[in-house]
């Protein structure tokens, strides 16, 4: 089985967890406050094509539809795409388009959209400049990118050098990033590819602004204390926790 394919069932068999946490999600303030950091965002237009890519179970697709844009999600994890489609349903949020697509190679055509947003996704990719590059071919000139990410993969390969892993005592284990559903067997899966992808190499989020920028992309914002403001379901510890240190890329594309 190939890193792809272990990708893509590892997060099929999380898509029902994660679209039970979206639901809980919507009640609590983090919601408010992912939604006040996309609206802030968006293009200044009447009618914005919003494409969320790696949209997991919906989340940020159904705040940009509350929105008013015309929205897309895609996920490589088909299970994915349909519980983040049962997930909007029961929301009571239509309008939104599920698809299973590769973001690293996109079916959709040259500047469709203005404006993509991802979330805990480019850390995942076995290509993340290939999804890069595939992101600003579909969008629109005067279009944004909002790419919300973290370190994931190094926090990951020190745990497990530090054989932590497992440790859910150890005080060097307060960023492990484990869910109680997460069995052992699924920590190691994830861990093993994870410290493998290229992401663990890079240093983020320097990488992603330089290689936005060889795209021909404009930084707007490379905000590396993004975390504190929408993860708010852990606290930050003296010695901090990878989900604090989630750090947002605002990239424009620029007209003509």
């Amino acid at each position: 089985m190939n890193i792809q394919d272990r990708i893509n069932r590892y997060w099929s068999m999380r898509a029902v967890e994660f679209g039970d946490e979206t639901m809980e999600e919507r009640d609590l303030p983090a919601y408010e406050a992912w939604r006040n950091e996309i609206i802030r965002r968006l293009p200044e237009q009447e009618t914005v094509k919003a494409l969320d890519l790696g949209c997991g179970p919906g989340f940020a697709a159904m705040i940009l539809r509350e929105a008013g844009c015309e929205v897309t999600g895609i996920d490589y994890a088909e299970k994915m795409a349909a519980v983040a489609a049962e997930t909007a349903r029961k929301c009571g949020i239509g309008g939104i388009e599920f698809l299973c697509m590769d973001a690293q190679d996109m079916a959709f055509a040259d500047e469709t959209f203005d404006f993509i947003f991802t979330r805990n996704v480019t850390w995942t990719l076995p290509d993340p400049a290939a999804a890069y590059r595939e992101m600003v071919r579909v969008l629109k000139p005067g279009g944004r990118i909002m790419n919300c990410d973290a370190r994931y993969n190094r926090v990951f390969r020190r745990t497990d050098a530090e054989g932590t892993t497992m440790n859910a005592a150890s005080d060097k284990n307060k960023d492990r990033y484990e869910h109680p559903s997460d069995s052992p067997e699924m920590l190691r899966e994830r861990n093993d590819f994870a410290k493998n992808l290229p992401a663990a190499d890079y240093d983020r989020p320097y990488w992603d602004a330089a290689y936005l920028q060889e795209l021909g992309m404009t930084v707007k914002e490379l905000d590396e204390s993004f975390g504190p403001r929408v993860i708010q379901k852990r606290p930050v510890t003296a010695e901090g926790n990878h989900d604090a240190d989630m750090f947002m890329i605002l990239a424009e594309k620029p007209r003509g």
